[in-house]
């Protein structure tokens, strides 16, 4: 049975009644009607309770909404993302080349006043034809073919957005470009020559600097790259390329609320980064962590330039103040003691242990230090700026 099935009133009735039940525990019942495809009916289930953190509304707002297989739905953007991403580049045509889920579709309608969604998987393609109506306004004409075809004959458009698939047949995980599904390196020069601004959606395993000389190795301009974190997690990385001269692209790291609004935001180039030096300082009274995104971003010495904050050492990507940085963008601690690399030496049997520029990892640093996971303190191993390997006890603030 296909999606449709779950159209069904008495099936949409039992999703509704049980989308907060463990799915584990309905899988061993028996389905109320003997007919119904009940692993589709599960998954769908699953795909609501995905869909709680990543795309509340869709829940909340638009009862009819058919979800996405739950694995898909675990590789789309999030509401946070998605609303971030469609509001970087203004115009007021688009196309998503990989419609996939819907999430950035839906979000780029609240910015643009008409667009594509593009599908290869006719399945996949059908669904977005009855959520993207429900979910928006905007008009946006679903069309079942490959990214590769679509852009052969694609009027002129303002924006185009691509996130190429990133799984292999085994669920393996690819990021670079030219391993992944459509290849962008060899779309770009012709998509470009159709629409302004690129905008291409990225593993953050991706390397930042090969990422971009990947990107004008075809001819493109890559003007901006945004490192979005959300809810502790940097999931993607943004490069923004056209086909305009071009100039060193501006890194930016954001942290993200639930609407896609910025809190913190860390922007800089390349060369900036470079020439900027941070200055080195012994562990003072408060010790900082950058976010997840960040640290991805690589700007490590904007961010001393930018919160006054001096890091331990030149590859140890912590930071130390004696006053509070209440805006640092990352976790901020209170230094309790600081103890050699040796168990009888620290008073602790249980903690958090977070390994910076060590040699040596988290869990054989745990058994060495036969220290439990867990409470209220936190463990740093990390190198001094003088060489010397130490342990930072601190509490959260």
């Amino acid at each position: 049975m296909s999606w449709q099935s779950l159209l069904n009133p008495d099936i949409q009735e039992f999703v509704h009644t049980h989308e907060k039940d463990d799915v584990a525990a309905l899988a061993l019942k028996t389905p109320p009607t003997a007919d119904w495809d009940y692993k589709l009916i599960l998954d769908q289930i699953k795909s609501r309770q995905k869909a709680q953190r990543k795309i509340p509304l869709w829940l909340t707002h638009h009862k009819n909404i058919i979800f996405p297989p739950p694995d898909l739905l675990e590789q789309a953007s999030s509401a946070a993302t998605a609303r971030y991403k469609a509001g970087l580049i203004q115009g007021k045509t688009f196309v998503d080349l990989t419609g996939g889920c819907g999430v950035d579709t839906c979000a780029f309608t609240e910015h643009f006043t008409s667009g594509y969604c593009i599908e290869k998987d006719k399945s996949a393609a059908d669904l977005l034809a009855h959520n993207l109506p429900l979910l928006s306004p905007t008009p946006v004409e679903v069309i079942n073919t490959s990214a590769e075809n679509f852009i052969k004959t694609m009027p002129p458009l303002d924006v185009a957005l691509i996130d190429p698939q990133r799984r292999d047949s085994n669920q393996k995980g690819k990021y670079r470009f030219e391993d992944c599904t459509p290849n962008i390196l060899s779309l770009l020069p012709g998509l470009l020559e159709k629409t302004q601004t690129a905008l291409i959606k990225t593993s953050p395993m991706l390397d930042i600097t090969q990422g971009i000389a990947a990107l004008e190795s075809t001819g493109a301009a890559v003007q901006e790259v945004h490192c979005p974190q959300w809810q502790g997690e940097c999931k993607e990385l943004l490069f923004i390329t056209s086909q305009n001269t071009k100039t060193p692209p501006t890194i930016t790291a954001v942290t993200l609320n639930d609407e896609g609004k910025t809190l913190s935001k860390l922007a800089f180039t390349q060369k900036e980064e470079i020439t900027g030096k941070a200055p080195l300082s012994d562990p003072l009274t408060y010790l900082y962590e950058p976010g997840p995104a960040f640290q991805k971003s690589g700007g490590f010495n904007t961010i001393a330039q930018k919160y006054a904050v001096h890091k331990l050492a030149p590859q140890t990507h912590l930071y130390t103040s004696n006053n509070l940085i209440n805006d640092f963008p990352g976790r901020s601690f209170e230094i309790v003691r600081q103890y050699p690399v040796k168990a009888e030496k620290i008073p602790l049997k249980q903690a958090h242990i977070t390994v910076r520029n060590f040699p040596m990892s988290t869990p054989n640093l745990r058994k060495k230090l036969k220290i439990k996971d867990g409470g209220q303190d936190y463990l740093f191993a990390c190198t001094l700026a003088n060489g010397t390997k130490t342990m930072l006890h601190a509490r959260k603030i």
